[in-house]
């Protein structure tokens, strides 16, 4: 069954530069029919190195973030953003590599060993939230929150798991995990919320 998601044109589809152009003043939507225009290239590039497809969803999913974080950025020359979203994407991809081979699980002893952790250098919208917040509030901000929640965001962040990983430690799908892992987050800054006031 072809979908509006995946029907392919008869050629270069004439709204792009003007989707960019609405992308680029922030308009959202615009930025989803983009990402529906070019999933499937993206995707089946990362599929070309990953052969997992969560992994390849998830560095996907990571490739359009990373995008829609810089598309102002991005200048129209008269070819499709396809060519700049794969370059993202093998940088995404390359990024993943890096680290999974350096990656050492470290179980976290000390809350306050774990805030330099929080306030490294962030790349995504969850980490940037996490970063901006203070130790001590942070510590307490945690303590409120649900022990799952508090378990997904240690598990997911401070220890650097990948989505599959933790959702097989829960026992449910990477798409629950992705959820709570964003659930857990809007609760820690309601809660960091409530105790810088």
């Amino acid at each position: 069954m072809i979908t509006e998601a995946n029907a392919k044109p008869n050629g270069p589809d004439t709204r792009e530069p003007q989707l960019i152009t609405r992308a680029q003043q922030g308009d959202a939507d615009a930025f989803g029919e983009l990402y529906r225009m070019h999933h499937n290239v993206v995707a089946a590039s990362i599929s070309r190195v990953s052969k997992n497809p969560t992994l390849t969803e998830d560095l996907t999913a990571d490739t359009f973030v990373k995008a829609w974080a810089k598309i102002r950025t991005f200048t129209w020359t008269g070819t499709s953003l396809a060519a700049w979203l794969i370059t993202i994407a093998g940088n995404v991809v390359a990024n993943y590599y890096k680290r999974a081979s350096t990656r050492r699980l470290t179980l976290v002893a000390e809350l306050e060993e774990a805030a330099d952790a929080w306030a490294a250098p962030s790349q995504t919208t969850e980490e940037t939230v996490l970063a901006s917040l203070d130790a001590a509030g942070l510590r307490t901000a945690l303590a409120r929150i649900a022990p799952r929640h508090r378990y997904v965001l240690q598990r997911r962040y401070l220890e650097d798991r990948s989505v599959p990983e933790v959702a097989t430690e829960l026992g449910i799908s990477t798409g629950a995990t992705k959820t709570m892992a964003y659930r857990a987050i809007i609760s820690l800054r309601r809660q960091y919320e409530a105790v810088a006031v």
